[in-house]
């Protein structure tokens, strides 16, 4: 099943959203979202593998909901199985998310340790002073950089424990 068309990225939208009610054009809406061109022949493909994926018992087809050949699909566990085969594990991303943050406070620190002893070199060499000014300036600018894609790294971790 993963060879067929659009298979990654209708896995990509069961991976990230609950199925509840949904209908087919629901499907679409969220594959479309990761910018696959709209035409008949992507829809068709999504269409057969939501059909496959409810015949082989991943999804249910909700009979209280569906009326007038609309068909509504729910999850059930077997899905779950189906997300533990074909979905990244976000434990596994949130823990490369964290070592990069870890990483880049680590940095941070060094700038910070650096920026400290070449303060003290600025009196032992005079005649540098101007560079050495100019050496901090940069660690500076870099600890700014840093700090930067720490609070973005803690931003993204935030919202992807959401999920």
């Amino acid at each position: 099943m993963q060879n067929l068309p659009m298979f990654r990225e209708l896995s990509s939208v069961l991976c990230s959203y609950k199925i509840e009610s949904w209908q087919t054009k629901d499907f679409w809406e969220k594959v479309k979202l990761l910018n696959v061109p709209d035409n008949n022949i992507n829809y068709q493909s999504v269409y057969r593998l939501i059909v496959r994926l409810s015949n082989e018992g991943y999804l249910d087809i909700d009979l209280e909901k569906s009326k007038y050949n609309l068909i509504k699909y729910n999850e059930n566990n077997k899905l779950k199985e189906f997300r533990s085969a074909f979905c990244f594990s976000s434990l596994t991303i949130l823990k490369k998310v964290s070592s990069e943050k870890l990483k880049f406070e680590s940095e941070l620190i060094y700038l910070e340790e650096e920026i400290d002893v070449l303060e003290e070199l600025k009196d032992q060499f005079p005649d540098i002073q101007t560079k050495i000014e100019q050496l901090i300036d940069l660690k500076i600018h870099r600890i700014k950089y840093l700090d930067i894609k720490v609070r973005a790294i803690v931003s993204l971790i935030n919202y992807l424990s959401k999920f």
